[in-house]
């Protein structure tokens, strides 16, 4: 509920800003908004049970907390662009679906969901989208600076004495491996896509209306049921070649045919107001056919195959043909890791299964296909205690990293 909550309560956001009273603090170009420090701030509150009416001394620390916080976000976002940091479209645009299929699930439906939210999906979606990009381009960052710190033994023997106190049970740790084969349409269903799309597009130039054709045949869940209405959207809001396509336009113009990693568009312009556009799309992506899962499924097992025959390793195998994107860079394996941090509920309940060195049946999940090898179990507590001081020892590190950055941006707090 509270991952709802922190969900729900980041869109609202958004559309809080225009209660603004005042700016909170200059990062440079960037402003903070009062209202940006009173959401966050007011969030942990209610994370924390604190009253901010009763407490109001408590509630002032978060306040200053939540200011710094935001200050240091906007300070890694042009640091990560600095060190010229890349995010594709793709990761973007799946972390938002990911996000609004989350409150749409939680809130029960669609139309619940907006009025949870006080707005359409298809602008919350538009406003939400740079600031999923600036939150990757973060963690990025991070993992660019901290994933390769190390520790000693004696860091490790050091933690332990001082916080062997505070140390929660330790649940067992997991090392295993990974072999994803995703399902994908095929050049029939591309064709199929291209094909209905190109007529649509025909339509239109004869005089049919956008809007009507959008709102029966678009793939976009957020746009279509408001004829593809995207509202008023500036660059860099949307993918690359979207946009190209989009500002190019005149109003009233129907676009050619646009290829994105979401499936083919056709773009109309609505109006133009300075930098800013409205745009109406229309989006068909190809479909998934039952050849396609057939196709995904026979591939697994034929790799699943391969490798209990020694044909090739299962760490070659997911090398050579896993779309995981981490296999080509660590062999499909997933080393010494804590049963409870393993997102993917369906891979416990598989290798809960299994012995170690043990195949699983190949097994589906809305990611595609998948077979995993267990390679060892271990309720070894130096494991994960090397882990706690690991963490323990990246956020100092963070924390004297930042403060260095800090110098080399200009910040102005006006909070009181």
């Amino acid at each position: 509920m509270k991952r709802y909550v922190f969900l729900l309560l980041t869109f609202i956001t958004i559309y809080s800003q225009e209660l603004i009273d005042g700016i909170a603090a200059i990062v440079d170009d960037n402003i903070i908004l009062y209202s940006e420090v009173e959401q966050l701030a007011r969030l942990n509150a209610s994370q924390m049970g604190i009253n901010p009416e009763v407490n109001k001394e408590k509630y002032q620390k978060l306040r200053e907390l939540a200011l710094n916080a935001l200050i240091e976000d906007k300070i890694l976002v042009e640091q990560a662009k600095i060190e010229s940091i890349e995010v594709s479209d793709r990761e973007v645009e799946e972390m938002l679906n990911q996000k609004i299929e989350q409150i749409i699930k939680q809130a029960g439906s669609q139309q619940k969901a907006e009025n949870l939210l006080g707005g359409p999906l298809n602008k919350i979606k538009r406003d939400y989208r740079p600031i999923i990009k600036n939150m990757i381009l973060v963690q990025k960052l991070k993992s660019k600076k901290f994933q390769n710190i190390t520790l000693t033994r004696q860091e490790v023997e050091k933690f332990y004495e001082t916080y062997k106190d505070s140390i929660p049970e330790i649940p067992p740790t997991l090392d295993f491996s990974h072999i994803l084969i995703e399902i994908r349409p095929g050049n029939k269903e591309n064709q199929e896509a291209l094909s209905l799309i190109d007529s649509l597009r025909e339509l239109i130039l004869n005089g049919h209306d956008f809007s009507e054709l959008a709102k029966k045949y678009s793939d976009d869940p957020a746009t279509a049921p408001y004829g593809g209405d995207l509202g008023f959207i500036q660059r860099g809001d949307f993918i690359t070649s979207f946009e190209e396509a989009a500002f190019s336009l005149e109003p009233d113009e129907v676009s050619d045919i646009i290829k994105t990693e979401l499936g083919y568009h056709i773009i109309q312009l609505v109006d133009r107001k300075g930098e800013k556009i409205r745009v109406r799309h229309i989006l068909i992506k190809p479909k998934i056919s039952q050849e396609n899962i057939e196709q995904a499924r026979m591939k697994i097992y034929k790799i699943k195959k391969m490798v209990e025959n020694k044909e090739i390793s299962f760490d070659s195998a997911a090398y050579k043909y896993s779309d995981d994107p981490d296999a080509k860079i660590n062999f499909g394996r997933i080393e010494r890791i804590p049963k409870n941090q393993i997102k993917q509920k369906e891979f416990i309940t598989i290798l809960d299964t299994l012995k170690v060195d043990e195949i699983s049946e190949p097994f589906r999940t809305e990611m595609g296909f998948h077979i995993l090898k267990l390679n060892g179990v271990y309720n070894d507590m130096w494991i994960t205690l090397e882990q706690y001081a690991l963490q323990l020892k990246q956020m100092n590190l963070y924390l004297k990293w930042i403060e260095e950055l800090k110098k080399n941006f200009y910040i102005e707090i006006k909070l009181k």
